[in-house]
């Protein structure tokens, strides 16, 4: 299906030279469906810990194989060719699990039983599962909340379809099989009634006329087929707010197109949306790396609304336990996503980006609060309120004209809450009252009682939720500027720019301090969770992408060697286990890469801003040596260096293989790197086109020496490591020039103090 990617001689602009390109017309075909899905088990390394799902963009549901009935989160690996069926899911990561969830396999036996496939042989496409299943062949084409499934059974026996849940109930009548799955892992309602379905056997017998006959046991139902069927064609369609409405959607998104029809719709519908960035890669490897990496970037989060009878989007509010008007999303946190997922969509599909917002929006009306990892509904996981730097890069974004589709007052009412009031359980912002009077959130995970001498309440992970808020605050107070709050602007940009109190001036990291005042000491930057989460002093220690030339000023001058030092310490530890007490498998990713990128864990989002926060100070020859290092060692058709989690890491690559990134939310600024594509054209709104064109691009050309902007309509000029977002979406030309060596500094590099290891 299909087509091989082909090879261009593109002659760029007015340069005589020309540079072999690889390009597709198919990008759906490039993607690679298996990648990161290595993983064992949650205590061994990653390369994505993810699943090959079909889906349609920002879909409803998932749907992926399950090869095991281990009973824990990782029921899909690569290696594995065993097969009990396709999986409707909703599991955005396997640490926080999957709800509303059933399985479908198809069988010759009375019962389900364990069946062998072939997954290097098997079809995994967006839009497409395929495997040959011992005697049978089963085929799956999603929708967003509904499903075709074709099954050929051998022509002499009888044929069966079973659908199995877990805890809920089935039914059968005739041929159709209903019923709801309350299979959770929290962030529902006490009383969830969760997820409807309704399968229906389409294909009818060729003996009687009559469609398959439908058996139904406590958890599964059987659709039954006589011998001579042929290829049997069964519609499924869910929902969380009824059975009646899963019929709805049955209709809606099916109705009476065929196993075919269904297949091309979602792959065209694929096409549109990955065809947004068209680029030529300097081979076939990297052209697939590059529209993986771009599918991965839009699964999530996942939009949960339906369309009722009146044509009205309504969704199930876990929040409010009760069916609402409007959009809802969920499973997606931000604590990850909050880097790139939402700066990459407000560029490729920022109409889009305003339909995930306005769910967001819901979710606050309906909780009370910014929901900061909802699957469906809030769990608990992760530090900070980085749903703050979403939303307020959004409104910002609004403002500008760029992003539009929901209320900017109820989004900026979202992020002032989490700025200014107190948080209760599991949302808002923990020690909010002492980031406010001292600065800094103070640290408890060195007393056993998590209890500071003092009396004082304090806080685990207390550096990286410091930072967090800082982070966080610059974003609103940019928001909050853009809308004419004067006063808000002006205490939280001050409260953003107090990241000096957490750094020691001796050791030049950032530490935890204790509620009096004092660092704690001794201090080991090697030590993960001791004031870090996931990770630790090391990689906090540059965490200051909204004030990078405050960060600068902390470093009088050494920043630059500083970030070279993390990224050449290639020998000794690469972390103790501290507070973590045992090693995880983000440190063994860690150690993993280590030899040729420090302690520069891209492995894990931590790290992720500091090759960018380089190309911002001015160190753009260990920028851009790192910046296409990590593109070309870390990304590959196989998978991720660590965890790709809901699309995060995935963006990362897209934007830095595209040569731009946004630091600082809410500001009209992109900075500019080292693009690793030959070319690339995104398709903007109203017609206009972003065009990125490299001069001298191979593997080994990795330092930029000159970007010359052109803007539609407009006249070039050179531009240094930044341009602004709003002239970037009006559309025009960036024209980077490349080689194999640095540029010269234009003016000496300062003398580097001795660097802090602690092994």
């Amino acid at each position: 299906m299909a087509l091989r990617p082909f090879v261009l001689f593109l002659p760029l602009g007015l340069w005589s030279e020309w540079a072999a390109a690889v390009a597709t017309e198919h990008p759906e075909d490039l993607v690679e469906l298996l990648a990161g899905t290595d993983t064992h088990n949650g205590s061994s390394p990653s390369n994505g810990n993810v699943l090959p799902m079909a889906k349609r963009p920002h879909g409803f549901n998932d749907w992926a194989p399950q090869t095991n009935l281990e009973g824990n989160a990782w029921w899909f690996r690569r290696a594995e060719s065993t097969f009990f069926g396709i999986r409707c899911t909703h599991q955005p990561s396997p640490w926080i699990g999957d709800y509303g969830h059933f399985l479908v396999q198809p069988h010759i036996a009375d019962a389900p039983q364990e069946l062998k496939y072939t997954p290097g042989t098997s079809t995994f496409r967006p839009y497409l599962f395929k495997a040959d299943l011992q005697d049978m062949t089963m085929e799956l084409a999603p929708t967003s909340h509904a499903a075709l499934v074709r099954v050929t059974f051998p022509e002499s026996v009888t044929g069966r379809l079973s659908l199995t849940i877990g805890s809920g109930s089935v039914e059968a009548t005739g041929g159709t099989i209903s019923g709801h799955t309350t299979q959770n892992n929290g962030g529902v309602p006490a009383d969830w009634r969760g997820m409807f379905f309704v399968m229906k056997a389409i294909t009818p017998s060729i003996a009687s006329g009559s469609v398959g006959v439908a058996i139904a046991k406590k958890t599964s139902a059987t659709l039954q087929f006589p011998s001579g069927s042929g290829p049997v064609v069964v519609a499924l369609a869910t929902s969380f707010i009824s059975r009646e409405q899963a019929e709805l959607n049955l209709r809606q998104e099916v109705g009476s197109l065929s196993f075919d029809q269904v297949v091309n719709q979602g792959r065209a519908e694929w096409k549109a949306r990955l065809r947004h960035v068209e680029v030529e890669a300097l081979d076939d490897s990297q052209l697939r790396v590059f529209y993986t990496n771009l599918w991965r970037s839009m699964l999530f989060p996942r939009f949960l609304q339906e369309v009722n009878e009146k044509g009205r989007e309504v969704h199930f509010s876990p929040y409010r336990n009760e069916v609402l008007p409007g959009k809802l999303v969920a499973d997606s946190g931000f604590w990850d996503a909050y880097r790139t997922v939402y700066t990459l969509q407000s560029i490729v599909s920022p109409d889009n980006l305003g339909g995930l917002i306005d769910g967001w929006v819901n979710a606050f009306n309906e909780a009370g609060w910014l929901p900061q990892w909802p699957s469906p509904g809030q769990r608990r996981s992760m530090t900070g309120s980085m749903g703050d730097f979403v939303l307020g890069d959004a409104i910002a974004k609004s403002t500008w004209g760029f992003v539009s589709g929901f209320n900017v007052t109820n989004a900026y009412e979202a992020i002032r809450k989490d700025a200014f009031i107190e948080g209760e359980g599991s949302y808002g912002r923990v020690g909010l009252r002492d980031y406010i009077q001292k600065g800094y959130v103070p640290e408890s995970d060195f007393k056993p009682s998590h209890s500071l001498s003092d009396g004082a309440q304090g806080f685990p992970e207390s550096v990286t939720r410091t930072q967090n808020y800082y982070i966080a605050d610059a974003v609103v107070a940019r928001a909050a500027k853009l809308l004419g709050r004067a006063d808000d602007h002006d205490a939280l940009l001050a409260r953003s720019k107090r990241y000096g109190v957490l750094f020691n001036n001796e050791t030049l990291f950032f530490q935890p301090k204790s509620a009096s005042g004092h660092f704690y000491a001794p201090f080991d930057p090697l030590a993960w969770r001791n004031g870090f989460t996931e990770s630790g002093g090391w990689q906090y220690r540059f965490y200051v992408p909204h004030d990078v030339e405050g960060l600068k000023a902390l470093y009088r001058g050494s920043l630059c060697d500083r970030i070279k030092a993390m990224l050449t310490h290639t020998s000794g530890p690469a972390f103790h286990v501290g507070g973590y007490g045992n090693v995880i498998h983000e440190m063994m990713e860690a150690a993993a890469i280590q030899p040729n990128f420090g302690l520069y864990a891209h492995s894990n989002q931590p790290v992720h801003h500091i090759l960018w926060v380089a190309k911002r100070a001015g160190c753009s020859d260990i920028a851009d040596q790192y910046l296409r290092k990590a593109t070309s060692e870390l990304y590959t058709a196989r998978g991720w260096a660590g965890d790709e989690d809901n699309g995060e890491m995935a963006s990362w690559y897209v934007l830095s293989a595209l040569g731009i990134y946004s630091l600082e939310g809410g500001k009209d600024e992109m900075v500019l790197g080292s693009p690793a594509v030959v070319s690339a054209t995104v398709h903007l709104p109203n017609g206009r086109t972003l065009k990125v064109r490299t001069k001298n691009q191979t593997e080994g050309n990795v330092y930029v020496q000159s970007v010359m902007w052109t803007p539609s309509g407009g006249v070039s000029h050179l531009v240094t490591d930044v341009l602004r977002y709003t002239e970037l979406m009006g559309g025009g030309t960036l024209a980077f020039t490349m080689a194999g060596a640095s540029k010269p500094p234009s003016m000496p590099r300062s003398t580097m103090d001795p660097v802090h290891v602690f092994v």
